[in-house]
Formats: structure tokens, C-alpha cells, sequence
């Protein structure tokens, strides 16, 4: 790594200093502590015998609805000092728009690694506070935090983009607020709709389906095999959607 980069970097860094964007993925993982503990509390007997089963099911539908939303704000809050300022002129002029682009992009997967992360080590914590019957499976967590990182890192671009090429940050927050009530929304579409709609990909590659009986009114959970190669094309897909990003912001007239 050059050492301009390095300065870039340190420059984010400082920039975010007294912003506590911090803030904002420690408040929304309180709140998915707080529910994911609600649900768990509540849940039958029958269910916690298989909770990580469970867990791995909830948690990527709850992660639709809550995560654009805090990437959204996390980009906002990265890009509105710049925006509101109006500086982006004079930054180009000290520093490559495509290397602007990148060092704000990485200030922002910061907080997603972090939140991912504590995300991670706290599936096993509900395991042994509610002593799962079934043990936890690595593969199965580490397929998960997978997904949800990449995901969260495409999101990120484009609500990044958004930010930069606005004139405010209201656009950007309806399009996050948007995309997440339409994440959900695509969970009930047909798989060929489904998978046009970028917020509803962190559970568009479950580990764990539900079958509930009608009749009796128990809810099994059973653990299907990881799509792979899926993955591998949407991973690649979100490096092609990043160079799209970066390409359009790098090219808006300041």
C-alpha cells in the first residue's frame, strides 16, 4: 500500500472522528440483540431443540429489514460533511476522485466488519443461554456471515454513490428506507423476480428452511445445503455493481 493511501485512510479516519458514526451500528445491533432475545424467549420448547436451525432461519430475514437501513445512514453520515461543505472540488484537486471513492468506501466496510463480527460471536452466546439442543455447525455460521457481509458491501457501494452524487442526503434515505421495505417484499416474489432486488440477497441464500404443519402447528426446521457457485456469482456480480458505483461517481461534475 502507497503511502498517499495511507494519508487518504488517515484522513477518513479523522475526518469521522467526532461524528460517532460508531453510533449507528452499535444502536441498530442492540436492537437486533434485543429482538432476536424477544423472539427466543418466546419461542416453544420444541424450537430451541434445534435453535441454531432456528436462528440461522430469523436472523437473515430480520437482517432485510434493518441492515439497509443502517448502511444507509452509515453512508450518509461518511458523505454529508462533504456534501453540505461543499468541498468535493477542492479535495479533487489534492486527491484522485477514484481514490476519494475507495478510501470513503473502506471508512464505511469498517463498521460493517465490526458489526458482522460481534454479529458472529454472539450466535453461540444465544446457544448457550438457551442451551440448544443441537450444536452449531461452523459452516452454517461461517456461510452466513458470508453472506451478510457481501451483501451489506454492494449495498454500501451504491448507498455510497447515492450520497456523493445528491445535493442533500434525503434522496439516499429514501431509496435505503425503500429498498428495505422492498427487500422484504421479494422474499414473497417469484425466485426469477427475487433476485433483481439487491436488499432482499441476505436471505436469498438460506441454509435453513421452515416447514410448519397446519394441523398440528409446529414449526420444523431443517438445514439444506449451501448454493455455492450462487454466491460465487453474486460475489462477482458485486465487484461488477462497486466499478459501476465507483465509475459514476468518479465522472459527476463538482
Amino acid at each position: 500500500m502507497s503511502l498517499p493511501i495511507i494519508r487518504q485512510l488517515s484522513a477518513e479516519q479523522k475526518k469521522a472522528r467526532h461524528r460517532k458514526i460508531w453510533l449507528v451500528p452499535l444502536g441498530f445491533f442492540l436492537f437486533e440483540v434485543i429482538w432476536m432475545l424477544w423472539i427466543l424467549t418466546t419461542a416453544h420448547a420444541k424450537e430451541l431443540v434445534t435453535g441454531y436451525l432456528m436462528l440461522f432461519y430469523q436472523l437473515p430475514v430480520l437482517n432485510t429489514v434493518i441492515l439497509p437501513l443502517m448502511i444507509t445512514v452509515i453512508a450518509s453520515r461518511l458523505s454529508d460533511m462533504e456534501i453540505k461543505g461543499d468541498t468535493l472540488k477542492l479535495l479533487y484537486t489534492m486527491q484522485r476522485p477514484a481514490g476519494f471513492f475507495d478510501c470513503k468506501y473502506v471508512a464505511g466496510t469498517k463498521y460493517l466488519l465490526f458489526f458482522t463480527a460481534g454479529h458472529g460471536m454472539l450466535i453461540p452466546v444465544y446457544g448457550k443461554i438457551f442451551g440448544f439442543g443441537n450444536p452449531l455447525k461452523i459452516s452454517m455460521l461461517f456461510s452466513y456471515l458470508a453472506v451478510t457481509l457481501c451483501t451489506s458491501m454492494i449495498l454500501l457501494a451504491i448507498q455510497q454513490t447515492l450520497s456523493l452524487i445528491s445535493n442533500s442526503q434525503f434522496l439516499p434515505l429514501i431509496v435505503g428506507l425503500a429498498g428495505s421495505f422492498l427487500g422484504l417484499f421479494s422474499l414473497f416474489f417469484p425466485a426469477p423476480v427475487a433476485r433483481l432486488v439487491i436488499w432482499g440477497y441476505f436471505a436469498a441464500f438460506p441454509r435453513v428452511e421452515m416447514d410448519w404443519n397446519r394441523d398440528t402447528r409446529i414449526i420444523q426446521y431443517n438445514e439444506v445445503s449451501f448454493p455455492l457457485y450462487a454466491f460465487f456469482a453474486f460475489a462477482a456480480a458485486g465487484i461488477f455493481i462497486y466499478g459501476i458505483c465507483r465509475t459514476i461517481t468518479v465522472k459527476k461534475e463538482v
